[in-house]
Formats: structure tokens, C-alpha cells, sequence
């Protein structure tokens, strides 16, 4: 009996968000998936990144908290320890200093029931990793994923009935649906662009403004130079006029994660292109803080080598998709790392395509108008949200540096802000962070897919 043909699905993109799709669509078995990276071996740049409840759960749906949570200092609270029995309340997420003084102070403390969970970004990588690998390796596996390594996109072809994929190596393929997880500087989007925008602005790379100094310290190093610091304790942000730090523990408390924001609010919306960070001193760094709490200083002076990194944002896409081609991670919504939301919204990319595959696409005999059918259901249900949070996390960065109107007297750093406007900075907070990292992200998408349902009908 001849099988039915399957669905050749390619994924352009090792990172975080193309294997978290990967994973995603590992056990569909109607489904061929090759993976291409550009790089010799899968590997993240970066440091820290923040997972945050609505994130936790979809990782724990894709197979990977046995993986992950060893990595915690402390064991997330669906599973049952003396921890917990003792911490039955919410855990400090984040705290709000203000810090462009001598004398800072804590105005806002933001909490979630585990305190959300913070990982290095190559440690999480390699879990999806693992969840792919160690599928394909078994002999009783039915994951149908590879991997293909040194594979660099040159540039790709939508037809009526495949996608063309055109490599610098000199290799080419085609495939039925081409998922374009390649990144800020992708490929992809400039084809996805080319055929929808006709504006010239849709996926530029926008300058902020901001750029962020960054560095990783032991926390051996740390807690013997300052023993009774605070982020040994919680991750905590330091607030000032067109500055402010963001430090929290990595890698189960291991190693501390620092970076330092300086904007110039003048750069902003600048066409800038994408780089990678240089190295600076320590002592321009410092420099730029000087007048900051004696806290704050004592941070950033446990960084030998800071990095420094331009904050880039990406102007908003009309459409994540064409007929047979979609973007996700940051080819289709790169934001700013303000509300720490980047790599979970990649995340979820993935998950949403891998739910809805399960959902509209028959296993027996798969229908190609199905497939591209899912498509147009994954741009309604995706680009709204990821947009949205896209420009909350650059209205939040204004607010982390008093660059909103509310704040329009305060010129320098170390004014004083009056009760209204420290007000204003909580308001912020609990608007732009509250409102989406705690809720399901599976109800929501459910919700989404009924909601679409019911317009089909109308």
C-alpha cells in the first residue's frame, strides 16, 4: 500500500524559535522537516533570558521541563517539594528601583508565582536541541526532522505549488511551506516583504536610540566582593532618566546577568544596520553612571569586559505570511528586550504552528489547501499579539528611562519625581507586564481559533 505523501516543511533557522517550532512539529508524521543554519554548529549568541509563566507552561507542553528544570535554583511550584511547602505565596519576578542619585529607592516590586524562571540562552537551546536529536536518534522514533548545517540562505521563490531555496554553498531545494526563523537580520522577511509592503517601510530595521552594555559575572565573584548586594537575591531593575540596568541570575544562580541601557532619545528611528556588539571599557562604561547609587556602581564594576550592543527594533509587519511562506521569532516581530518577551514570543510562534497542524490537517490524507489555510489562520492568530507586544516593549523601555510625557520636567538625573509620577511608573508596569506574561497561552489560542469560527460563519 503506498503511503501518502508528506508535507516538506523547511525551517531557516537554528535558533531558539526555529527549534522550538521543530519540536513542535516533530510527532506530526504527515510532515517532512529539515532544519537549515547557517553556522557550523547550533549555537546562540546572547546571555540571560527570561521565561515567564505563559512561556513555562507551553515548554512544559512541548516536553521540556524535566530538561529545564534542573537548571532553576529552585523547582518550579507544580512540583510538589519542602520548598514550597514553606513559600506557599507568589515570588518576587522583579524589583523596581529608582537610581539616578546618590540615595535609591524601591518603588515597585512585581510578582508571579514562581518568581519567573531565568535561564543562559544556550542552555535552552540546547534542551530544544536535545528533544529533536535524541527523537531522530531512536530506533523506534517517528520524528522525521534533520538538521543541515553551513546551509545559508541566498534567497528563496515562492511558486504556485512549492517554495525554491537557494543556499550560498550552492546547494538549492524545494519544499511545500518554508518557515522563516532566521532572525533580525532574515532573509525571508525581505521576500515576505517584498511581495506586501508597498509602503518601503515594512521590515526595516529601526535604531532606538539605546545601547546596552553587557556582561556575565560568577556568582562566586559576585558575592565576595559585595556579599550583602540584592540581586544576589531577586532580579532588579535600576531606573533612571534616559539610563537604566536590568541584572538577574542565570544557570540556577550560577552566573549573574547584567545590562546596562544608555539612550540617546535623539537617535531614535534611525535606519541602523544590524551589527553585532563590540567590546568597550569598563571604564566608559562606569563613567556613564557615575552619579548613580552606590549599588548600582558596585554592579557594574564586576563586569571586566563589558559587550555593548546596538537596541534595535523592527517596523511592524503588515503580514508574517505570503501563500506557502511564514515568519516567526525575530523575523517577524524582532522588539526590543523591555519586557523580556522576545525568545517566549518565539517560542510560542512554534507552538501555535505545531497546535494548529494538529488541529487542521488530517493525518490519513493530508490536503495541500488545508496547508495553506493554516497559514492565513497563524498570521490572524500571531501577528496581532506579537505586534502588540512589539510596541508595548518599546513604550515600556521610555518608561524604564522617564521618556514618556508624564515625565516631560525631568530633565537630568536625580530629579526629584513627584508622587503622581512614581505613580505613573507602577501604572506602566502593571499595563505593559501584567496584562500578557501570566496568562495561558493555549486558552488564548483556543479562544483565537473559536473567535475565527465564529467570523467564518457570520
Amino acid at each position: 500500500m503506498t503511503e501518502p505523501t508528506k508535507f516538506r516543511i523547511a525551517i531557516l533557522g537554528g535558533g531558539i524559535g526555529g527549534l522550538a517550532c521543530a519540536v513542535a512539529l516533530k510527532d506530526h508524521t504527515n510532515i517532512e522537516i529539515d532544519v537549515y543554519e547557517q553556522a557550523a554548529q547550533i549555537t546562540e549568541i546572547g546571555a540571560g533570558v527570561t521565561v515567564w509563566p505563559r512561556t513555562w507552561e507551553i515548554l512544559k507542553l512541548l516536553g521540556l521541563e524535566q530538561d529545564l528544570s534542573v537548571l532553576l535554583k529552585e523547582p518550579p511550584s507544580n512540583v510538589q517539594s519542602w520548598y514550597y511547602l514553606l513559600h506557599p505565596y507568589p515570588q518576587v519576578a522583579f524589583e523596581m528601583r529608582l537610581s539616578d542619585r546618590k540615595k535609591g529607592f524601591t518603588f515597585r516590586k512585581i510578582f508571579t508565582r514562581d518568581g519567573g524562571f531565568c535561564f543562559h540562552r544556550s542552555n535552552l537551546q540546547s534542551a530544544l536541541l536535545r528533544q529533536i536529536v535524541s527523537d531522530s536518534s531512536s530506533a523506534s522514533s517517528s520524528c522525521n526532522c534533520k538538521i543541515h548545517l553551513s546551509h545559508r540562505l541566498e534567497g528563496c521563490e515562492e511558486t504556485n505549488d512549492s517554495v525554491k531555496l537557494f543556499f550560498e554553498n550552492g546547494y538549492s531545494t524545494s519544499c511545500d511551506m518554508a518557515i522563516g526563523a532566521d532572525g533580525i537580520k532574515s532573509v525571508v522577511r525581505e521576500y515576505v516583504v517584498s511581495l506586501s509592503d508597498t509602503t518601503g517601510l515594512g521590515g526595516q530595521l529601526i535604531f532606538t536610540g539605546s545601547k546596552a552594555f553587557r556582561g556575565l559575572v560568577t556568582r562566586e565573584r559576585f558575592e565576595r566582593l559585595f556579599p550583602n548586594h540584592r540581586a544576589l537575591v531577586n532580579a532588579v531593575m535600576y531606573n533612571g532618566k534616559s539610563k537604566h540596568i536590568v541584572v538577574y541570575p542565570i544557570n540556577g544562580g550560577k552566573l549573574i546577568n547584567i545590562a546596562a541601557f544608555i539612550s540617546q532619545p535623539e537617535g531614535e528611528g534611525k535606519v541602523f544596520p544590524a551589527s553585532h556588539g563590540s567590546r568597550r571599557t569598563k571604564e566608559e562604561m562606569l563613567d556613564a553612571f557615575s552619579g548613580w547609587e552606590p549599588e548600582a556602581i558596585q554592579l557594574l564594576s564586576t563586569i571586566e569586559n563589558p559587550s555593548c550592543w546596538p537596541i534595535q527594533d523592527l517596523h511592524p509587519l503588515k503580514t508574517y505570511t505570503t501563500r506557502r511562506i511564514l515568519l516567526l521569532g525575530d523575523a517577524a516581530h524582532a522588539m526590543t528586550p523591555h519586557l523580556g518577551a522576545g525568545a517566549g514570543q518565539a517560542i510560542e510562534d512554534g507552538f501555535v504552528l505545531g497546535y494548529l497542524f494538529s488541529k487542521l490537517i488530517q493525518p490519513s490524507c493530508p490536503d495541500p489547501q488545508s496547508l495553506l489555510h493554516l497559514i492565513k489562520i497563524y498570521d490572524k492568530l500571531r501577528r496581532p499579539f506579537a505586534n502588540h507586544l512589539q510596541k508595548n516593549s518599546r513604550k515600556q523601555g521610555y518608561y524604564n528611562e522617564l521618556n514618556m510625557p508624564e515625565f516631560d520636567d525631568i530633565h537630568y538625573e536625580g530629579q526629584e519625581l513627584d508622587a503622581e509620577q512614581i505613580v505613573a511608573l507602577g501604572c506602566a508596569l502593571r499595563e505593559n507586564w501584567d496584562s500578557w506574561w501570566q496568562d495561558c497561552a493555549l486558552k488564548d489560542l483556543e479562544e483565537g481559533l473559536e473567535m475565527l469560527r465564529v467570523q467564518a460563519k457570520m
